[in-house]
């Protein structure tokens, strides 16, 4: 019986800790007045830097045909 609850109580610490792996971050862009950004404008990763256990962190710039204004980016760093 014991040994019952420990397996259960070491599996549901497991699913608790594992399953925030799954977690993504989003990002949209938030176009104001007079924007004109679209289709031919990218989002350019920068200063990328991979940790120890594998995932990688960056820094992104929105960069625009010439002649086009600014986007606003949004992030939303856990959409579920």
């Amino acid at each position: 019986m014991m040994q019952r609850l420990l397996g259960i109580s070491l599996l549901a610490t497991g699913c608790a800790v594992f399953s925030q792996g799954a977690l993504a971050s989003s990002e949209v862009w938030l176009l104001g007045p007079n924007s004109k950004t679209g289709a031919e404008s990218t989002v350019v990763p920068t200063n990328c830097v991979e940790a120890a256990d594998g995932s990688v962190t960056c820094d992104t710039k929105i960069v625009n045909p010439p002649g086009d204004t600014p986007a606003k980016p949004y992030y939303d760093p856990f959409n579920n």
